[in-house]
């Protein structure tokens, strides 16, 4: 099965969760929604060896480790609980293929980008239009490579040293 094909049959899922979800019927949804979250998993990572598979997930799982110890206040104990988790990141990464550390990073910002759109909705029911536009959202979102993402980057660091 191809990639476009896959990508297709977890956009069907997904939009027949989102249908579930939101009709008047007695079907809660929450089965097509498992369907769509599995057909979109699927979809994921499957020119990955499991070995490779499980190098991107530890490496997404410090960067998130990383990134929460990484805020405000705390203190000199979690500075050094940071410090020792920037560290192994830093091992991970030099002993990593690159290109598996570059998978991580995209992983953990499409993850990211994912809550953020789902919280967008959560606070009201959602109409109509604001299914298609997630939709979309979400479908642009699973489109998204390294290279486009790095591209992004690079374009708001200009803008905003520019600004």
């Amino acid at each position: 099965m191809s990639e476009h094909d896959d990508t297709a049959a977890a956009l069907a899922a997904l939009r027949k969760a989102v249908e579930q979800l939101s009709g008047d019927g007695a079907c809660d949804g929450s089965t097509a929604a498992l369907e769509a979250v599995q057909a979109l998993q699927e979809g994921a990572g499957q020119e990955w060896t499991p070995e490779q598979e499980t190098q991107i997930r530890v490496l997404v799982e410090q960067i998130r480790k990383v990134r929460h110890l990484n805020r405000p206040g705390g203190g000199w104990w979690r500075r050094r609980r940071e410090w020792r988790a920037r560290d192994r990141l830093v091992d991970l990464m030099m002993d990593g293929d690159p290109e598996l550390v570059n998978e991580a990073e995209l992983r953990h910002w499409k993850s990211l980008a994912m809550v953020k759109l789902l919280l967008k909705f959560t606070d009201s029911a959602m109409k109509q239009a604001d299914m298609v536009e997630a939709l979309a959202r979400i479908q642009a979102l699973n489109a998204v490579t390294y290279e486009d993402y790095q591209q992004a980057k690079k374009t708001l660091a200009e803008e905003k040293a520019a600004g």
